[in-house]
């Protein structure tokens, strides 16, 4: 005769049993109802690198089927972002080993940056959503894939625009992974909702923790969960936060090393992506309350050269550790603002920036170089391009959300050594 613990485990074996195979079966009518447009149609697509145009740009990007491919099986699909000055070889030749964890599993597209007038191959935040929309419109047109799970992954400058892309195409994507990058968009425009895996490494002195962590607490604030109760995540590195939202875990994967896709990111990333419950795409954000988040305000001016050379497009500002100075050869502690309006400017005058909204998040008080960069017309965005964007900088002390600098910004052209 059972006794009453062995009854109860038997309970609970069965209750888990049944769960998983309603999870299972869920997701198997949601693969039927979830089809892109492209199942059952023989596109011809194969293997390979191919192009699109977009915003009058031939684009390249990589394509990988899973072998063999059925035309009628809605797989998962998945984007990889390579890092600044890399291609899509990144993924394909295995320096991001994503494509080897993922094996016939799912399909694979790798889209390639534009090269700036530096020649760096670099993610612009507005071109490249354009580029995203056109691609994903080829694709579901012509591929058969369960939209209902599309994720995304990047490194370094790609892991930033999957931030983007999780912010502004939440209702395409169901989950992002960005490993050693940031999220620099005001989040008050992101629309849906997506589950989070971010991997990034504490000694990381190209995208310091400083610029990490707001990203990381408003995906962890926007999600409903809580920030103080975690439990061990997909990898014994991942912490995963408790009580978010059943349907979009957050989980951040800390490791001991610098800007590397580290050895065990690919499996950490598809072990998340694949075991996500089901949910169909929407354009509803989460629920989580993140109205005052980190929010504070800036008062400066800017003094516009005579001589400036091109037309303002776009104003960030951002901060570096004290004294520092130009050529800075890091990425910023923490982006305020990456898009201030440039108001009526004058060259050869000053011009006030009075209560600028700015966002705190994840930031100690404590003293900062303070920087202001001008985005020329032409130029690439967010990383500025030498000599031809403009940079103010100077030391400020931040002990409030509300700043105040007195002494106007000189701009100088940029000088970037990286």
């Amino acid at each position: 005769m059972l006794t009453k613990e062995e009854v109860a485990m038997k309970r609970n074996t069965l209750i888990a049993l049944i769960l998983v195979l309603l999870i299972s079966a869920l997701a198997a009518c949601m693969a039927l109802f979830f089809r892109s447009s492209g199942c059952g149609t023989d596109s011809g697509f194969v293997t390979g690198e191919r192009t699109v145009m977009s915003n009058g740009v031939e684009r390249v990007y990589y394509l990988k089927l899973p072998e063999p491919y059925d035309a009628s099986t809605p797989y998962p699909l998945v984007f990889g972002f390579h890092g600044a000055s890399g291609d899509y070889t990144s993924f394909t030749e295995g320096y991001y080993s994503l494509q080897d964890v993922v094996g016939e599993e799912a399909i694979l597209v790798y889209p390639n940056g534009l090269a700036n007038e530096a020649g760096l191959t670099q993610w612009d935040q507005e071109k490249d959503l354009i580029f995203f929309d056109d691609l994903y419109r080829e694709l579901e047109a012509n591929l058969c894939f369960d939209t209902s799970r599309v994720f995304a992954a990047g490194h370094s400058a790609g892991a930033g625009f999957v931030h983007t892309l999780g912010c502004r195409r939440g209702d395409i994507l169901r989950a992002i992974a960005p490993v050693a990058g940031a999220l620099l968009d005001d989040y008050e425009s992101c629309i849906g909702q997506v589950a989070v895996i971010q991997v990034h490494g504490k000694n990381d002195t190209t995208v310091p923790l400083g610029l990490v962590t707001p990203g990381r607490d408003y995906w962890i604030a926007i999600n409903s969960c809580s920030k103080e109760e975690t439990h061990e995540g997909v990898d014994p590195l991942c912490v995963a936060y408790e009580g978010c939202d059943v349907q979009f875990p957050v989980e951040y994967c800390a490791h001991e090393g610098g800007h590397e896709w580290p050895d065990f990111a690919s499996d950490a990333i598809w072990t998340f992506f694949k075991n996500l419950p089901p949910s169909p795409p929407s354009d509803k954000p989460g629920n989580g309350d993140v109205e005052d988040l980190g929010k504070g305000t800036i008062s400066f001016s800017i003094h516009y050269p005579s001589d400036f050379v091109g037309t303002p497009e776009k104003m960030a500002v951002a901060l570096y550790p004290y004294n520092t100075t130009p050529p800075i050869s890091t990425a910023p502690s923490a982006i305020l603002n990456a898009d201030v309006p440039l108001g009526e400017y004058r060259f050869g005058q000053v011009l006030d920036y009075n209560n600028v909204e700015i966002s705190l998040l994840g930031l100690d008080y404590g003293d900062y170089a303070l920087t202001v960069v001008i985005y020329v017309e032409g130029s690439s965005y967010p990383m500025p391009t030498n000599g031809k964007d403009y940079q103010g900088l100077q030391n400020i002390s931040i002990n409030s959300n509300d700043i105040t600098v007195e002494t106007p910004f000189e701009l100088e052209p940029v000088q970037m050594a990286f």
